[in-house]
């Protein structure tokens, strides 16, 4: 009941302080006595600083009452400080309320603090009777404490007293709360005298620089905290490439997140702690915790975008620093000040010690910074190891084209040596047959030097060597060798190695038809199943003795196709009647190694 006739005789001030036609005339009069009573110089000598209110002695739950109203009333006039009823730590303004009455023990202000331009600190002694009522002690709080924010200049003034005001009235019982006094509290501490008071102003008394230094203290120590701990989540690893993957990116994001929402939590707890009193404080934090969280997921949602679009794409190493700096530099404060609304900044528990603007600049600006020199080192690094991989990969291609070449280099020289041995032979015993296998072989090697050091040629190019190499042996064997070639024409553009199915022809001549007495057949048959290119080489001589791999020609080709396709390539074969050897090669292979 008693607070609710607080509040209505606040709301019945405020609305003649405020509105209705008595507005002109209360703030004209409120003009008139700050000019009269309090200007020194311009200005008024007052709190030039948060106003920090501390019970003392022995106040009645009636006396906290009417303190609570009056504090949230002085906030609604003071424009730029404000005004807290703290239970305990650094204040300004002291009251010291007592329950006993005499002669002499009078009410009355007692100055501390030395400063001809303001109000460094008071104390507001009040002896108010156990038995005093409600209305008595309000008068006596009003009265002293709203007196106690001002000093008025010396005399009284060229202005008639206002009946019922506290400025104007010498016994606290006469005072009427009348309007303009909260008018003239207004005017008093309107923003117009504070660049007039500028150098005083940035005066702090020992008082108020201990508790700025608590606030600076609490902050860094927060700050330190968020930062260790976005440091030891570095070193275990959550800050791996994400490669712009959403999750990935996502739960970096929130790590990140709540670094910065461990620098608010440690600032509110302590903020708690030292000022007891506001019971629905967890509930708050609590909701502080939830809205940090969501208005975080939707901020680095953004981030990803942002960034996703801009530099997936981009091989600048200039942007990919600048970029995800200004995303954390321009886009976190706007995440920063959503929190801050979250915040009960008019409540003196919060605060008084919650003072982000500083130590959120700092966290946002050391984030960006962090984040851009991480990333930098990160792509230096991929871009180390980049360039070492295609060194190695360059070594390796050329090792592989040294060995193909050698291998290509066997081959003529293997082929050469039997063919001018069957040419020796028959130069004596039938010349003209000798002069058709030299001319034969001159083509074949017009093929087989390859000039122009390809490594694959097309099946019809190969199959037409292959052609030309029988004709030559043909020449030695006579009639008693038969052959055949079949290759649909539509494979006949298919790129082969230069020279693969030769050795095996020279296979199937040496070790099968070469032992018949009778005719031999070699069938040569190209087909495509399943994405595979097969080469098959038939022959009716007898089974291979030791295995097919066992002869150079063989293992030289399966060293190639190895060394060109690597698993994708086989050489398959069937021994015993109707005999073969089979190459397997992909059609079309994106790892083939052309040399």
């Amino acid at each position: 009941m008693q607070r609710l006739i607080l509040l209505l005789l606040f709301s019945s001030n405020m609305l003649l302080l405020f509105g209705g036609n008595n507005r002109y005339s209360v703030h004209k009069l409120a003009e008139e006595q700050v000019q009269a009573k309090f200007l020194t110089d311009r200005a008024p000598v007052r709190y030039y600083s948060n106003i920090l209110i501390q019970f003392r002695g022995n106040p009645s739950e009636e006396d906290s009452l009417i303190m609570t109203e009056l504090v949230d009333s002085l906030n609604v006039l003071i424009e730029k400080w404000d005004v807290y009823l703290l239970p305990e730590g650094t204040s300004n303004l002291d009251v010291e309320i007592h329950d006993r009455w005499s002669d002499d023990d009078e009410c009355r202000i007692i100055e501390q603090g030395e400063n001809p331009r303001q109000i460094v600190k008071r104390t507001v002694v009040l002896n108010i009777p156990e038995e005093a009522g409600f209305t008595e002690r309000k008068k006596l709080i009003y009265f002293y404490v709203l007196r106690a924010l001002v000093k008025p200049k010396a005399g009284n003034g060229d202005t008639d007293p206002i009946s019922g005001s506290v400025f104007s009235e010498i016994d606290p019982q006469k005072i009427t709360f009348h309007p303009v006094d909260f008018a003239i509290i207004k005017e008093l501490y309107s923003r117009k005298y504070e660049d007039n008071n500028a150098s005083s102003s940035r005066k702090m008394s020992p008082g108020i620089l201990k508790a700025y230094s608590l606030r600076i203290l609490v902050n860094l120590f927060a700050l330190l905290f968020s930062l260790s701990f976005l440091i030891f989540m570095s070193l275990l690893g959550k800050f791996r490439e994400h490669n712009y993957s959403f999750v990935p990116f996502l739960k970096q994001g929130l790590l990140v997140v709540m670094g910065g929402l461990i620098y608010i939590m440690v600032i509110l707890l302590a903020s708690v702690s030292n000022a007891p009193g506001i019971s629905n404080s967890f509930s708050i934090i609590f909701v502080i915790i939830v809205a940090h969280f969501s208005i975080g997921l939707i901020v680095t949602s953004l981030i990803f975008l942002i960034e996703r679009a801009v530099l997936t794409r981009s091989r600048n190493v200039y942007l990919e620093i600048i970029v995800p700096f200004l995303t954390v530099v321009l886009i976190v404060p706007i995440f920063i000040l959503l929190s801050a609304f979250l915040i009960p900044m008019g409540k003196p528990s919060f605060s008084i010690y919650f003072s982000a603007e500083a130590g959120a600049l700092l966290y946002v600006l050391l984030m960006g910074f962090g984040r851009s020199i991480f990333i930098f080192n990160r792509k230096k690094s991929e871009r180390i190891i980049r360039k070492k991989d295609l060194e190695l990969a360059k070594v390796n291609e050329l090792h592989k084209q040294a060995e193909l070449q050698s291998l290509r280099a066997k081959i003529n020289p293997h082929f050469l040596y039997n063919a001018l041995n069957s040419i020796a032979s028959l130069a004596t015993a039938d010349a003209s047959k000798a002069e058709q296998m030299a001319l034969a072989l001159s083509d074949f090697f017009r093929y087989a030097i390859n000039r122009e050091q390809k490594s694959f040629n097309t099946l019809a190019e190969e199959l037409t060597a292959i052609r030309t190499y029988l004709e030559i042996e043909k020449v030695r064997f006579g009639e008693r060798l038969h052959f055949d070639i079949e290759c649909p024409s539509r494979l006949m553009e298919t790129q082969i190695p230069q020279l693969l199915i030769q050795p095996l022809v020279e296979n199937a001549i040496k070790h099968g038809l070469s032992l018949l007495t009778g005719n031999g057949l070699i069938r040569i048959v190209v087909a495509e199943v399943h994405n595979l290119l097969i080469v098959r080489v038939a022959d009716n001589g007898p089974a291979f003795p030791d295995g097919p791999l066992s002869g150079y020609g063989i293992r030289n080709t399966q060293e190639r196709i190895s060394l060109l396709y690597g698993e994708e390539a086989s050489i398959t074969w069937k021994n015993g009647e109707d005999k073969y050897i089979e190459i397997q090669l992909p059609v079309n292979s994106d790892n083939v190694k052309k040399a």
